[in-house]
């Protein structure tokens, strides 16, 4: 009898833990700056020839005049440098050898974007986000308003099956950083798709060259700010910012996930340990889907992943009632990353291997 009450509490704390971390899920509007500073916008591409070309078109129909537009190429091996050439009034900066010793590349080329750019504002931007006409507008007002440091996380976009195991990954990054729940007001760093800061906060704080070796770089940018007293704020892309994250089939996304799943667990302390404990609960439920009563928690906790994942990406209500495929993919990949962090010490990504 105890261990049945024990179980109940165990589930229903579980599903009110999931409402209490994305209870304030917050997006990105179109909003008009109060004033209209110059802009660089940078985005550090290594070989992106898929994704480069679609970024550089959306950033040539923003609405935003007063833009500077530069793409750093980390070295590529494909025809990334190539089709940034044909795009006029698009900057580039071509890094044409590995990063120095000590240095990742992602945080070596948004660097070296900075020291080639003349923004007031620097927008720091991946080159599979997907950017409406009014988002850099829309970003520029945040920033002016906040003062300090805007990320946004945007919404995930599918247009193939596997993509849609990126749910529990996806529901897990937003969780953990802490931005949307109730039980803090301080975000534990910050989304690395989307980053907007001023150009004298970055060059106070020293930015990227704060950190060289650039694994989690967006989580530590995060907390450099708010150690220095900035503040971070966090956003959901919604309608405004989407991207695709791995549409180059199964093995990138599991290669792209693995890469920092460990990491990302051990850097989001006490947050991340509210989400495994809401995860307790979804494991616990799809382990008992069998056995009345147990099993009617299976399904308040697919509707609860089917009416918060929704808001995050295209996922269906197939995704949440067949949750349990995805935190098995999850469960695999975690302990692949964490065999990477610990054996191997080292990740791979695009052709490059980064130190852990």
């Amino acid at each position: 009898m105890i261990l049945h009450l024990v179980r109940h509490l165990v589930l229903v704390s579980s599903w009110l833990i999931g409402w209490m971390l994305f209870s304030r899920m917050r997006f990105l509007k179109k909003k008009l700056p109060s004033r209209r500073p110059s802009v660089s916008l940078i985005v550090p591409a290594r070989n992106e020839e898929l994704n480069i070309g679609k970024i550089l078109n959306a950033l040539k129909k923003q609405t935003y005049e007063n833009l500077e537009i530069i793409v750093v190429n980390d070295n590529s091996t494909d025809n990334t440098k190539k089709i940034v050439q044909s795009f006029e009034d698009v900057k580039l900066v071509n890094l044409s050898s590995e990063p120095p010793e000590g240095w990742a590349g992602k945080s070596w080329a948004c660097w070296n974007g900075y020291l080639n750019s003349s923004g007031e504002i620097l927008i720091f931007m991946d080159a599979d986000v997907e950017p409406q006409p009014e988002t850099v507008e829309s970003l520029v007002a945040l920033q002016l308003e906040h003062d300090g440091l805007v990320s946004v996380w945007p919404h995930q976009r599918f247009e193939k099956l596997y993509e849609h195991l990126s749910l529990p990954f996806n529901m897990i990054v937003i969780g953990s950083m802490g931005t949307f729940s109730i039980f803090r007001t301080k975000p534990m760093g910050a989304y690395g798709p989307v980053i907007v800061v001023g150009r004298r906060d970055y060059e106070k704080t020293q930015g990227h060259a704060a950190f060289r070796d650039g694994v989690l770089d967006d989580i530590k940018l995060g907390r450099l700010f708010l150690q220095k007293g900035y503040r971070v704020e966090n956003y959901l892309g919604g309608s405004l910012i989407k991207f695709r994250m791995y549409p180059q089939g199964f093995g990138q996304l599991l290669e792209g996930f693995s890469k920092n799943m460990a990491l990302g667990a051990s850097s989001s302390g006490a947050m991340f340990f509210l989400v495994l404990l809401w995860m307790v609960g979804l494991y616990s439920a799809a382990g008992n889907l069998l056995f009345f009563p147990y099993s009617l928690y299976y399904f308040l906790f697919a509707m609860q992943i089917y009416l918060l994942s929704r808001k995050t990406g295209d996922y269906t209500i197939a995704d949440a009632f067949l949750y349990f495929v995805h935190y098995l993919f999850f469960l695999l990949v975690f302990f692949v990353s964490l065999y990477k962090v610990i054996f191997l010490k080292s990740v791979e990504w695009k052709g490059r291997k980064i130190r852990v």
